[in-house]
């Protein structure tokens, strides 16, 4: 009788780790490429279907009051109304210069409420200083200027019953780019 044993264990051995040393190199390996390819992908974050790019958006009209100058202009008659300071007060320059009546210019401050600027308006005209309520509905970038009876309060000129102007477009005031 001839006994195989030790050699045969010894050759299923000598397999077995063949096999366990090509097994523990493709995972190896497997793991190598996967490591590879996670560290190059960016961290970019993609933009969503519904995000817009910046010249979607600059074509789109910004709403309510900006920064920058309103102005109405028929050759005859100006309104420029110019906004510095947007914050909880409005702050800016406002020059009438209307057909016929006299001109006047100066500097207002005021609030918006119910897309309205109610502004006291601090003018010059020939050569008295004065100060009156001035009201503006904002029509996405026109402002329309409003009217409505006034009574004097504390030696400035008050709109009666501010919520009841009548906003006339005869003289709509667009934002334009300011000039000096």
């Amino acid at each position: 009788m001839i006994i195989l044993k030790a050699p045969y264990v010894q050759n299923r051995t000598f397999k077995k780790t063949n096999v366990m040393k090509g097994l523990t190199i493709t995972i190896l390996a497997t793991a190598m490429c996967l490591f590879t390819i996670g560290c190059n992908t960016s961290n970019k974050e993609k933009p969503s279907p519904k995000a817009k790019t910046t010249s979607q958006l600059n074509k789109k009209k910004p709403k309510g009051l900006q920064k920058g100058c309103y102005v109405y202009n028929d050759n005859r008659s100006t309104i420029s109304l110019h906004v510095i300071e947007k914050e909880d007060t409005i702050t800016g320059t406002l020059l009438i210069a209307l057909a016929e009546k006299d001109k006047n210019t100066g500097t207002f401050s005021g609030h918006i409420k119910d897309s309205v600027l109610l502004a006291d308006y601090f003018f010059e005209s020939e050569g008295v200083e004065s100060v009156r309520e001035v009201a503006f509905k904002i029509k996405n970038d026109t402002l329309v200027q409003g009217y409505g009876p006034m009574e004097l309060k504390d030696s400035i000129q008050v709109f009666k019953n501010p919520s009841s102007l009548t906003f006339d477009a005869e003289f709509p005031l667009v934002k334009k780019a300011c000039v000096d």
